[in-house]
């Protein structure tokens, strides 16, 4: 059986607070021993009551009770380890350091407590009690800790920097890719451009990160010597400068991007665009001016084509919705579905042009038509049915009814409308005649029938569409007279 000298050890009856045997040991209700003078310290210090060990907090200072088995144990065994075998056991289990001259300075001055740890917020080294006390919401760190964090900092950006030499590479790959099939010289010019300012980016942002690599490698080195040293107190006092976090970009959000040729190309294709709708634009005018050279005798409204729901005009020069059904007879050539009308006047050969005004219109249909298209029930307009139009609908939604139904996206709505068509060419096309812009063509077509204007002027939607369309004096000015 083991003798009372061999089972007793200084960690039983050390107070958690000085480190030392008991003296007046006492305890608090959640069951922990301390000495009386360090628990009533303790508390002094602080402006509640808990334990030091468990951190059970108490509503008021707590009775403290006295603990006589521990401090018979205590005295017993101080007096057990007064012989020098019993203390040179005892001191088996202590680590030995070398001497030290200045172990003044390795005191706590206001608790006299080993200092243990070192406050980032304040940078001092604290000891346990000052960190419970004045410190406990303070930054306190331990160097293993710093050290792992340093290591994560190199391999980030050993990372990034992987990142950033492969980003270039393979921009380098890209470019002569595209170098390889492109024809357009500025498209070269301006690629070749952005690479080189991408490249000199990147070899900026490299040695920066070499540099702070090199850095952070030193502070790890000196934390790892730290970590082996014995002096406590001089691994403290240089956590001041290895703890506080070095001057460092933040990379996370720093990138290289190895596509540089498709945001180069779009943006040279936009410039491109842009100059191509230029030259459209000045070619639409000049194009306007010539085909006004064309213009239809004297297009009017045929009564005998237009639906019964229809109010044309005794000149007629204008239709809308008439709002009631007139009794119109019935016969062929009349619409009788479809809000639509024809022009009198056809054609089957030459070069056509007039012009529509569609001011204060919701919705209408403006073109040409076969003299043979379908007047009954209900009519598809299409190129394929014998129409070629363009149309509004819901006041702002223009629309080309070829084959599949073009969306059109006009800069400007138009006020007034001008139709032209080459019978020859199989050409039909319409321009906004303010702006003076091409809307849309059809062409490739050949006519082998007659061709008559058609106007479709919708219904009246409650008002909103009320407003007619009227076929327009064209004001010819006179101009380049060129040939298409």
């Amino acid at each position: 059986m083991a003798s009372p000298s061999t089972l007793l050890s200084a960690e039983h009856f050390t107070c958690s607070l000085c480190l030392e045997v008991f003296n007046n040991p006492v305890s608090t209700p959640c069951g922990h021993s301390f000495c009386v003078a360090c628990i009533s310290s303790f508390w002094a210090q602080g402006d509640h009551c808990l334990c030091p060990k468990c951190e059970k907090n108490f509503l008021g200072r707590p009775e403290l009770c006295d603990n006589t088995f521990a401090r018979d144990m205590a005295e017993q065994f101080k007096r057990m380890t007064a012989s020098g075998s019993d203390r040179v056991a005892t001191l088996k289990r202590h680590k030995l350091v070398d001497p030290i001259n200045d172990l003044e300075d390795r005191i706590c001055k206001k608790h006299e407590r080993s200092l243990e740890l070192f406050c980032r917020n304040d940078q001092v080294c604290v000891c346990v009690l000052c960190y419970e006390t004045d410190h406990k919401t303070h930054n306190t760190t331990k160097l293993r800790k710093t050290e792992a964090e340093v290591q994560q900092m190199i391999q980030d950006r050993v990372k990034k920097l992987e990142e950033i030499k492969e980003s270039v590479k393979l921009s380098k790959v890209s470019l002569r890719v595209v170098l390889i099939y492109t024809k357009s010289e500025y498209v070269m010019f301006k690629l070749e451009e952005k690479q080189r300012i991408a490249e000199r980016r990147a070899e900026g942002l490299i040695k920066e990160l070499e540099k702070e690599i090199i850095e952070l490698q030193r502070r790890n080195t000196e934390l790892d010597q730290l970590s082996n040293t014995e002096d406590y107190i001089h691994v403290l006092q240089r956590c001041s400068s290895l703890c506080t976090p070095p001057h460092t970009m933040d990379w996370s959000e720093i990138t290289v991007y190895a596509d540089l040729c498709i945001s180069t190309i779009r943006a040279a294709v936009t410039t491109i665009e842009n100059h191509l709708n230029t030259l459209e634009h000045k070619l639409s005018e000049r194009v306007l001016t010539h085909v006004c050279i064309f213009p239809t005798g004297d297009v009017t409204l045929d009564p005998w084509t237009a639906n019964p729901w229809l109010d044309v005009s005794a000149d007629g020069k204008q239709v809308k919705d008439g709002d009631k059904q007139q009794c119109f007879p019935d016969n062929p050539e009349r619409f009788d579905t479809a809000p639509c009308v024809l022009g009198k006047e056809g054609f089957s050969s030459g070069r056509h042009y007039w012009e529509v005004e569609v001011v204060g219109k919701t919705a209408w249909d403006l073109g040409v038509a076969r003299v043979s298209v379908k007047r009954k029930g209900v009519v598809r307009l299409s190129p394929e049915d014998g129409f070629w139009t363009v149309c509004l609908r819901r006041g702002n939604e223009y629309r080309a009814c070829d084959e599949q139904a073009v969306l059109l996206h006009l800069h400007e709505k138009p006020r007034k409308l001008g139709v032209y068509v080459d019978c020859e060419e199989g050409q039909v096309s319409f321009y906004n005649v303010d702006a003076r812009s091409h809307i849309y063509t059809f062409s490739g077509y050949n006519f082998t029938e007659k061709l008559l204007p058609l106007f479709n002027p919708d219904m009246n939607d409650d008002g909103n569409n009320r407003a007619p369309l009227v076929i327009s004096l064209i004001n010819h000015k006179g101009g380049d007279e060129f040939i298409l």
